[in-house]
């Protein structure tokens, strides 16, 4: 924990404080303890399919690499020079054996291992190339799916996915074959507020009926009142906090019938409809456009990755009251070509008109926050209304989605990063980051 900035106080059990969103040193506070004490979600295994592929992510304030280098291990080094701190690597991958720096030309294999550095007579008999690889993140995947930490002696993956693994298997199992791509070309989008607004609302099931008025009007499906149209509190969808800051909104208990019929009209699914029907017949066709859709689940896990329907979002903060959103597409390889061509049409049509209500509504409570005599945030609906309790099953608390259950959930995850005093990060180089 960062000693310079306390947050003691500013975190109860059903309010916080605004601080934690308009502060600037929490922010660079976060970014070491957060993003460095927990398991951030760096990429997915297709984006660095080739030996020698990598792509570039930022982990917090950390410049990193991640790279699968000729023995196909996935490793993320920090993009910075162990001479004098550049950045080895510009632009967002690539393919490449080696990374050489451009300011003293010090080359770095791309498992870290310091290779060569111009003219070694000058740095004496002492110089141990060994001691100067490029430092790393400790890396763990998940089915694909590739998270880093910097703390290399805490919990593995397993542990801190804890509940969350499951609904992240319900993501991939779905997939014929259980298999995901991540597809290049992501949109992204940037507001101008705190990072932590993009997690209030992943959970929020009651933001929908009001946030999104609009676009529930905009366009009627075949199941005439559509999920986010439908009264949140009259539904037996439900909420739950994970553990670990995760979150969940399962929709599918308040389906009228299945995903599909919640979808509107558009482009070429008229077509691509009668073409499955006429080769796989009504029934496996439908079954087929369930594909299509995305799980109606939508999982949050703490602190950078959001999965909502096909799509999975990056929270990559910029500033305290700077924001990028990263979306990529999650393609099924095994899926039908007609599966294929729709699941970017369904997805173009939440992102291009209902995400701009949310990222309006992220700027209008950043600038609301800037009120100094209205210092708290309530996050208490569901807390004592009886509406909320421990599913038997699980163990986990859980409530409808109008509950703030999960909010609170990741807030006290948030509150252990930020005062759990026991030495976590560690900085390893590219020898110690192999073992």
């Amino acid at each position: 924990m960062s000693a310079s900035v306390s947050i003691d106080g500013l975190v109860e059990p059903t309010r916080v404080h605004r601080r934690l969103y308009t502060d600037p040193a929490i922010f660079e506070r976060e970014m070491v303890d957060v993003f460095g004490g927990s398991w951030t979600y760096l990429c997915h295994e297709s984006q660095i399919a080739e030996p020698d592929s990598y792509l570039t992510v930022d982990v917090g304030r950390r410049s990193t690499i991640v790279t699968r280098s000729r023995d196909g291990v996935v490793r993320a080094l920090f993009n910075r020079c162990s001479h004098r701190g550049t950045t080895v690597v510009e632009g967002a991958g690539g393919c490449a054996k080696r990374f050489t720096c451009p300011y003293h030309g010090w080359s770095f294999a791309n498992d870290g291992r310091l290779l060569a550095v111009p003219y070694p007579d000058s740095y004496g008999p002492s110089f141990d190339k060994a001691q100067f690889g490029l430092g790393g993140l400790r890396v763990e995947i998940y089915r694909g799916f590739v998270f880093g930490t910097v703390d290399h002696d805490g919990p593995d993956l397993a542990e801190y996915l804890g509940a969350a693994s499951g609904w992240l298997d319900v993501h991939i199992d779905r997939n014929p074959g259980g298999e995901l791509a991540v597809l290049p070309g992501p949109i992204r989008q940037e507001y101008r507020g705190n990072w932590k607004l993009a997690f209030d609302n992943a959970s929020d099931g009651l933001h929908a009926t009001f946030a999104h008025r609009s676009y529930n009007h905009l366009g009627r499906s075949t199941d005439v009142e559509t999920v986010l149209a439908r009264d949140p509190a009259q539904t037996e969808m439900f909420a739950k906090a994970l553990g670990h800051g995760h979150m969940l909104v399962d929709q599918r208990p308040g389906l009228a019938s299945d995903a599909w019929a919640t979808m509107r009209a558009m482009p070429f699914s008229d077509e691509l409809i009668a073409s499955l029907t006429s080769t796989l017949g009504p029934d496996e066709a439908r079954a087929q456009l369930e594909l299509a859709t995305g799980s109606m689940v939508n999982l949050t896990l703490f602190p950078n990755m959001i999965l909502v329907g096909n799509q999975l979002m990056v929270v990559e903060p910029l500033a305290v009251d700077h924001t990028r959103l990263t979306l990529y597409l999650l393609a099924a390889p095994r899926a039908s070509d007609e599966v294929a061509r729709l699941r970017p049409r369904v997805e173009e049509d939440f992102t291009n008109f209902g995400t701009p209500d949310d990222l309006e509504m992220f700027e209008r409570v950043q600038r609301g926050l800037l009120v100094p005599e209205m210092e708290w945030i309530d996050t208490s609906r569901g807390h004592d209304a009886g509406c909320e309790w421990i599913d038997p099953d699980d163990g986990l608390l859980t409530g409808p989605i109008t509950s703030e259950a999960p909010m609170r959930g990741y807030h006290a995850e948030y509150l252990r990063l930020m005062t759990d005093r026991s030495p976590r990060v560690t900085v390893r180089t590219a020898g110690a980051n192999d073992g």
